[in-house]
């Protein structure tokens, strides 16, 4: 059985911000100041309850937006994590352009971040303001340049593809722009509307799968010429700087989250957290939990072959008591998938193309 000792990865979660994204389906509120240090006590105590690892590998602060927090939230926010950091590989906070100041910025590095997840979506002023995102393209450049300057090697930029108003011209400027700035790792998502957001209700339609394939390929082209490895379907990165806290998701392997609406992986159970701020406030964490079976490699498998990692023999057979390629390659081979994947020593994993129809290749496997 898995024991706090052996989970080496903590997922924070900071619900507020200064505005509502038109598409955001993320566990969010408006940074209401009667309810941030409350929120942020009981954040401590859901964390103390947890008896969490002290010597973690990975910590992420997501949101909503973390650096929505004026400079004193900000400061006691980091303070309260500094237990957990004193032998972290991998430290990061999501930021948004208009509220990461230099003085956020240098408490970072007093406090050991050493990641940086900056949501740009897109770099036309025009779009942003039609999503609702308050940050201009020129804000974006002048954070790069001050984090830059303060020591911040590790920077991901996250975009939004599939957004209304974005042709593959513009589409193709947003990268060009983005790789100008010379970011370590970029995240590339596909809009998905859902009926409670903004979109949501005024009933925009995203693009449909053929038309979002395109915007895959244009993008993974563009990325590819610029030296960047594609190492999960929406994430690439330079000199192997892969985000090691999502691999953490990835690989399925077993993390704590805290926070409104996060979600955590324990002994053998996924927790998911309550959505209801009051309730949150008064101590009640956790909402659902759902045992998972450890024979069962649904997840596992899942998982894994989202990223060129992919399926680890040795791993598999350690977690499921039969090897990968005796249970499965026979069917890889009867459903005509064994050009999609790329057979390695100690593991295999998809190709571009598998990547892209993963959900078939999957439903494949299980069949």
């Amino acid at each position: 059985m898995t024991t706090n000792k052996d989970i080496k990865s903590l997922y924070v979660h900071i619900p507020f911000c200064h505005s509502l994204c038109a598409y955001c389906d993320f566990p969010k509120l408006l940074a209401i100041k009667s309810f941030i240090h409350p929120y942020l006590l009981s954040l401590k105590k859901e964390l103390d309850s947890y008896y969490i690892n002290k010597d973690l590998d990975t910590l992420y602060i997501g949101g909503g937006t973390p650096t929505s927090l004026d400079d004193e939230e900000f400061s006691f926010l980091l303070s309260m994590l500094d237990e957990y950091t004193s032998n972290i590989k991998e430290y990061t906070i999501e930021a948004n352009p208009e509220s990461l100041s230099k003085n956020k910025l240098e408490m970072m590095k007093i406090h050991g971040v050493n990641r940086l997840s900056i949501g740009v979506e897109s770099t036309n002023d025009d779009i942003l303001k039609s999503i609702n995102r308050l940050h201009t393209f020129d804000d974006v450049k002048k954070v790069m340049k001050e984090a830059r300057n303060l020591g911040f090697d590790n920077i991901s930029l996250d975009l939004i593809l599939g957004l209304p108003g974005v042709n593959d011209e513009m589409l193709k400027e947003d990268i060009k722009r983005i790789i100008k700035l010379k970011p370590n790792h970029i995240s590339c998502y596909s809009l998905t509307i859902h009926d409670h957001t903004k979109m949501g209700i005024d009933r925009i339609e995203p693009p449909n799968d053929d038309e979002m394939r395109k915007k895959y390929d244009l993008v993974a082209s563009l990325l590819h010429e610029a030296g960047y490895q594609h190492y999960e379907i929406s994430n690439w990165c330079k000199d192997d700087k892969m985000s090691l806290h999502n691999l953490t998701y990835w690989k399925d392997e077993k993390y704590f989250g805290v926070g409104l609406g996060a979600s955590g992986y324990v002994n053998n159970y996924r927790y998911t957290n309550t959505l209801n701020i009051s309730e949150y406030i008064k101590g009640k964490y956790i909402q659902t939990k759902d045992n998972i079976d450890q024979d069962d490699d649904f997840e596992y498998l899942m998982l894994s072959l989202r990223t060129i990692l992919g399926v680890n023999y040795q791993e598999y057979q350690r977690r499921f008591h039969e090897g990968f390629l005796s249970k499965y390659l026979f069917k890889i081979k009867k459903n005509d998938d064994l050009k999609y994947f790329i057979f390695e020593k100690d593991h295999c994993y998809l190709n571009y193309e598998g990547m892209m129809i993963l959900d078939t290749i999957f439903l494949n496997l299980i069949s």
